[in-house]
């Protein structure tokens, strides 16, 4: 491969048809030549062994870029968590593709009560949005024996590439794509947006990824003794301030929404993630012609970043076109996320009262007691896949 005059890219053309065919990228590191998969990998064979070439072109549904359903604005939102497995795996379910990206294509399935299931029952509810827990290819589940563990999917590994586990075929690099694609396309026909969670601020086992493997401490923040930075708890944090990092993740957010046509994306921690980084997304995301929404976790981590970097809530004045998941709400609605005995206003006869006001004028109110700085940025919601469930005595 020759490296493209100064761009920091390496390019080659190997002349044929190479569809479907698997590859590693030779790369000397310090004098060692090591094989390393392709961190812009359209697809993978099994439990991501080796990157594959695709026609794209020939994995999309018939009618795929032809769907025409409701562009729902943010202000008018509801957004519903889904996790692909999940959704449909009951035996009950009355699916037949259970877990699969097909799963949720199926229409019209019920239980053994009758009772509506799967797609049917998530277009029943009367929300405008899927929020899918991560569909991005990550660790810790065996694609060729599914079943025997399991995982909600943040431990990214390749970030352009559809998880295996949801595929019907996990050997074959084609089919992850176009499934992925048909339950889109599914849910579009159901006049239901699609919201990606995505993991940009750490991946899974960092010294065996191939960010590492390929530029050896560049992708990822170290503090000034040299230990790498964790304050996404998984061992890593990835410095997305950094100009090819930032690139990467931009360029993935295009192919998301050019590929598979989502239409918004939840980024998991991202309190961890620069400023500058989610502008240049937003930007992006601007030039759409529907509604995309973006929204993320403003926790304030510990991470080498300067907290005026930072994607935090305290920063939500420089990122008025992203949301934040307010707790606040969570917690005054549900209770205390670590303490089951706390109860909230919805199931404790009225507790957190004063809250109330704070919380529908969208925290942003000084009068209230100001979380974000404009009421689109505030995600209300009572519970998420990391949360204790709302039940009322």
């Amino acid at each position: 491969m020759s490296r493209k005059p100064n761009g920091g890219v390496w390019h080659t053309l190997a002349e044929g048809d190479w569809n479907n065919s698997p590859y590693h990228f030779a790369v000397t590191v310090n004098g060692e030549e090591v094989l390393v998969n392709d961190p812009y990998a359209k697809s993978m064979t099994a439990n991501s062994e080796q990157s594959a070439v695709i026609d794209l072109n020939s994995t999309n549904p018939v009618g795929f870029r032809d769907v025409n359903y409701s562009k729902v604005s943010k202000q008018d939102a509801i957004i519903y968590e889904l996790h692909i497995r999940d959704a449909t795996s009951s035996k009950h379910s009355g699916v037949k593709n259970k877990g699969k990206f097909l799963g949720l294509t199926e229409k019209n399935t019920r239980n053994a009560k009758g009772f509506s299931t799967g797609l049917s029952y998530i277009s029943e509810l009367g929300c405008t949005h899927v929020q899918l827990l991560p569909v991005q290819d990550f660790a810790r589940v065996d694609e060729l024996h599914p079943l025997e563990s399991y995982n909600w999917g943040y431990d990214p590994l390749y970030y352009f590439v559809p998880e295996g586990s949801y595929s019907t075929n996990a050997n074959h690099p084609y089919l992850r794509i176009n499934e992925c694609k048909e339950m889109i396309q599914a849910f579009h026909e159901e006049n239901l947006s699609v919201i990606l969670d995505v993991v940009y601020n750490h991946v899974f086992r960092y010294e065996h990824s191939a960010f590492e493997k390929l530029v050896p401490g560049y992708y990822f923040r170290h503090h000034q003794d040299g230990v790498p930075s964790n304050g996404s708890g998984t061992g890593n944090d990835i410095a997305t301030e950094r100009k090819m990092v930032r690139k990467f993740i931009l360029e993935c957010i295009d192919y998301w929404l050019t590929e598979y046509k989502v239409d918004g994306f939840r980024f998991d921690l991202m309190g961890l993630m620069d400023i500058e980084t989610m502008q240049t997304i937003r930007e992006r995301c601007l030039q759409e012609d529907r509604p995309i929404l973006l929204l993320g976790e403003g926790w304030d981590l510990d991470t080498p970043l300067p907290p005026e970097q930072k994607a935090t809530n305290a920063q939500s004045s420089q990122l008025l076109g992203i949301s934040f998941f307010n707790d606040l709400f969570r917690d005054s609605m549900k209770g205390n996320l670590f303490e089951a005995e706390n109860v909230g206003y919805a199931n404790g006869n009225g507790y957190y009262l004063e809250r109330i006001a704070q919380l529908v004028s969208g925290s942003c109110h000084h009068k209230f007691g100001k979380i974000f700085s404009n009421p689109l940025q505030s995600i209300n919601f009572v519970e998420c896949h990391d949360n204790h469930t709302l039940w009322i005595n």
